[in-house]
């Protein structure tokens, strides 16, 4: 830890032994070489600002600018944080790690200069009317006599809930508009409609895995024992290390029909994100959930003439196609490579080049399946980036790597698929013999 002058740390109003609440354990996360007390900083966040505690090792500047680029009440707010400054700037690991960052600055002044933070309306606008035609051919389809024009309806109603899921992670990321409250309304709507499911839950888990992809006890999408275990010592780690050995052996199978499309859905929607809705009291969020399970079953009715139950239920079997094709892709881009032991912490750059992937970011019918999200690296290191815009910035993002000494890691659409399914396998396999 830097030296901190004395004066600055007292006159920025951090606890000293007069202060009753001194003997309460100070946290501090350190931003630019200013280590702020967010000891009682409620996060709008949740708890995700306790992963950037520099008691933990780490270093908060480039997660700071880059989740809150568009935030100006965050700027404000950290200013009001009680603070203390190091006298010799911000503590880098060592000078490869600083010059790195450095690097990392000037690709991000540039791309700033190039327009790649610029968002556009007239693509939000196209995103949205594409989703709206896909509901509406699924209606046509469900209108239809027969049952393969109704299975072809469900199917097409589940590319819309999981569509809706790509439009909503990014309103998520305040990356559609630009304007933040726009997009977390835009982000509620369709999550809430398409996938019955809340923002708010969404972002405070996503944040998490953003945060810190692949580190064992922080990335909640590795949080997945015992329905699913995405490394060697997944159990190990989870706080309830009961599991089935059997069910382990044949994860790799029962993880996109089974966890993804079953489990995951009936738990989110029934539970853990009506739980945030109640919590927090967010009605809006809550309205939106509703019209999920209310409005779409009733419309699918309206226009076959088959009762609202039965139509709630191939309502559920849509929602079952959309959980699959939404999990299954997001687990392609990281949950196959190296994990970060939990007392282990590497730079916002590092983590997000070394444990995430690209996939075929140059192919337009790749980026459309996967929403923009095959370009993961980019991603990660830009959250607050336009989407449509990353498969250009990977290329800039190849050159970067390379000429800091970094491994940036592109693989092609199948071969995500076989070392995802491959690395399920393996770890199965691993905890059926040892039991």
């Amino acid at each position: 830890m830097p030296p901190y002058s004395q004066a600055a740390t007292v006159s920025h109003g951090v606890a000293n032994a007069a202060d009753p609440k001194a003997a309460k354990p100070r946290k501090y996360v350190s931003i630019d070489g200013v280590e702020y007390d967010v000891t009682d900083f409620k996060h709008p966040g949740g708890s995700v600002i306790n992963y950037m505690l520099t008691s933990l090792g780490a270093d908060a500047t480039e997660t700071f600018n880059e989740f809150h680029m568009r935030s100006k009440k965050a700027k404000l707010v950290l200013k009001s944080l009680p603070k203390r400054i190091a006298q010799g700037g911000r503590d880098f690991a060592n000078k490869k790690e600083q010059e790195l960052l450095e690097a990392f600055k000037q690709f991000r002044q540039e791309l700033t200069r190039d327009g790649f933070f610029d968002t556009n309306v007239s693509h939000v606008v196209m995103r949205v009317a594409e989703l709206a035609a896909i509901f509406a051919l699924g209606l046509y389809l469900f209108s239809l006599p027969g049952l393969l024009f109704k299975a072809l309806s469900v199917l097409t109603l589940g590319l819309f809930g999981a569509r809706c899921g790509w439009l909503q992670h990014e309103g998520g990321h305040n990356s559609l508009t630009g304007k933040m409250w726009v997009d977390k309304r835009i982000q509620r709507a369709f999550i809430g409609f398409g996938l019955g499911s809340c923002g708010s839950m969404w972002n405070s888990m996503h944040e998490k895995h953003h945060t810190t992809p692949q580190k064992i006890n922080y990335d909640m999408d590795l949080d997945t024992v015992p329905l699913v275990a995405f490394f060697d010592t997944a159990i190990e780690k989870n706080r309830a290390r009961s599991h089935s050995k059997w069910w382990m052996r044949f994860q790799a199978y029962t993880f996109l029909p089974v966890t993804s499309g079953l489990f995951v859905m009936l738990f989110w929607l029934f539970y853990l994100h009506p739980r945030k809705v109640l919590r927090e009291k967010s009605w809006e969020q809550g309205l939106w959930m509703l019209s999920s399970h209310t409005v779409r079953p009733y419309l699918m009715a309206s226009v076959s003439g088959l009762g609202f139950w039965q139509c709630y239920g191939l309502h559920w079997v849509s929602l079952w196609v959309a959980g699959q094709y939404l999990f299954g892709h997001f687990s392609l881009s990281h949950t196959h490579t190296d994990t970060v032991d939990e007392d282990k912490f590497k730079n916002w750059v590092e983590f997000a080049v070394h444990h995430t992937v690209d996939i075929n970011p140059q192919n337009p019918l790749i980026n459309w399946v996967m929403g923009y999200l095959n370009c993961q690296v980019v991603h990660h290191l830009f959250p607050n980036m336009p989407q449509y815009k990353q498969p250009e910035v990977s290329k800039r993002l190849a050159r970067f790597c390379k000429e800091n000494g970094l491994q940036y890691t592109a693989i092609s659409y199948w071969e995500a698929w076989k070392r995802t399914f491959k690395n399920l396998d393996e770890v199965g396999h691993h905890y059926f013999t040892m039991g």
